[in-house]
């Protein structure tokens, strides 16, 4: 079972901010009368990733989107109504054998990354997103004994995605791009590094 973990935590803000000057206190103020805020979260991946099921050589630049838009209490640390799930679809290049010298998988259907199945609360503050990874049928190199091809079926496994909420006043930190948490040059949004090469976006609305 292949697991995807994404855990914001909301003490993270508060920790890294008093070590850093240049502080937009302007932001901070606004951000930090704030009771309720409406976040659109991007996750993006886009990492060299096995493309084919089981231990064989095959892989490609793998990149995947999707959106989840909640409601965020900052004061009660919940989210609060309903959680929206938007997929994007996987899209690979540069399929190779890597490390070898044998030709590329030959992949006999789609791979699908990551597919949303269901959402639910498993915390007041954690939403974790099921889905399954697709692998299709393919042929792979018989590498390291041979370079000649065989065929192996396609698999399906079951992957999450766990996401919180965090502190929209965060938006008022330094702009670092090298930082674990980087902050847009118009502050309109921040980003966290995720697991397994995904790369977490979140745009606050000021509800009230």
């Amino acid at each position: 079972m292949g697991k995807i973990n994404l855990i914001i935590s909301l003490s993270l803000f508060s920790l890294l901010v008093p070590q850093y000057g240049g502080m937009d206190m302007a932001v901070a103020e606004k951000w930090q009368a704030a009771e309720v805020v409406k976040y659109r979260v991007e996750g993006v991946h886009n990492a060299r990733t096995s493309v084919v099921h089981g231990d064989y050589e095959g892989k490609a630049d793998v990149f995947d989107r999707i959106t989840v838009e909640f409601t965020w209490n900052i004061r009660k640390t919940e989210v609060v109504g309903q959680v929206k799930v938007t997929d994007g679809k996987t899209e690979l290049k540069n399929i190779r054998s890597d490390g070898t010298n044998c030709p590329p998988p030959q992949l006999l259907g789609e791979y699908e990354h990551f597919q949303s199945v269901t959402h639910k609360m498993v915390s007041r503050d954690q939403i974790q997103i099921t889905g399954t990874r697709t692998y299709p049928p393919a042929k792979v190199s018989n590498y390291p004994g041979s370079c000649s091809m065989r065929s192996i079926p396609g698999a399906k496994e079951e992957v999450f995605l766990w996401l919180g909420g965090a502190d929209p006043a965060g938006l008022a930190m330094p702009i670092m791009p090298n930082g674990p948490i980087v902050v847009a040059a118009d502050r309109k949004s921040f980003s966290m590094k995720g697991a397994e090469g995904w790369v977490w976006t979140f745009t606050p609305t000021l509800v009230r």
